[in-house]
């Protein structure tokens, strides 16, 4: 039976759950890659990833409870206190370290990754199950509310402290990001018969 998240302390725009994994309000979707697993341009082993823009003007309670649970997954690290690099965390500030992003102005920048596809649900809160769905439910530019879950990282790769992504809730459309989605629906409303020439 699945584990039940039980509340240890609630503020605007999120919960710590006493099991350590954080839910987090009303963020801005970007690269989401949660229909199939992604390599990343490193050639790293494909996961399920979500990068989430994470608002500093209203969400500065839960960035605080992020951090602390970022220091308790450090000292609890299995071989002892682990000593991570500012950069090498999942948290990173918009403005100082993506001054070249105009969506990462004023914005909390968290990256989250999973080997194993995380929950999506839309909008109604239904479960979305097919790649296709999520595809066209979740894209960059959308606002979701997430559960993440942090971990301590040490091997050949670097010291680090990452973020599972365990689930994630559609909240509301916005403008995407990039070329954005077409939607062809009217494309055809005058399109001719095909007539073969003779």
């Amino acid at each position: 039976m699945a584990e039940k998240l039980v509340p240890a302390k609630k503020v605007k725009n999120g919960v710590l759950y006493k099991s350590g994994h954080i839910k987090i309000s009303n963020v801005r979707a970007s690269y989401p890659h949660l229909d199939k697993p992604y390599g990343g341009e490193d050639g790293g082993e494909p996961k399920y990833s979500l990068t989430l823009l994470m608002p500093k003007e209203s969400h500065g309670e839960i960035e605080k409870i992020i951090r602390e649970q970022i220091e308790v997954t450090k000292k609890n690290h299995k071989t002892g206190a682990l000593k991570v690099a500012p950069s090498m965390l999942f948290i990173k500030d918009g403005d100082t370290d993506f001054p070249d992003k105009p969506e990462c102005e004023g914005m909390w920048v968290i990256s989250a990754r999973e080997s194993k596809r995380p929950d999506v649900y839309n909008i109604e809160r239904e479960e979305l199950t097919t790649s296709s769905e999520i595809l066209e439910e979740v894209y960059g530019g959308c606002w979701v509310s997430v559960v993440i879950r942090p971990w301590s990282q040490e091997n050949k790769f670097g010291k680090r402290v990452n973020a599972n992504l365990i689930s994630v809730l559609k909240r509301k459309d916005d403008e995407p990001f990039g070329e954005g989605r077409v939607d062809t629906s009217d494309a055809w409303d005058e399109d001719e018969d095909w007539e073969d020439e003779v």
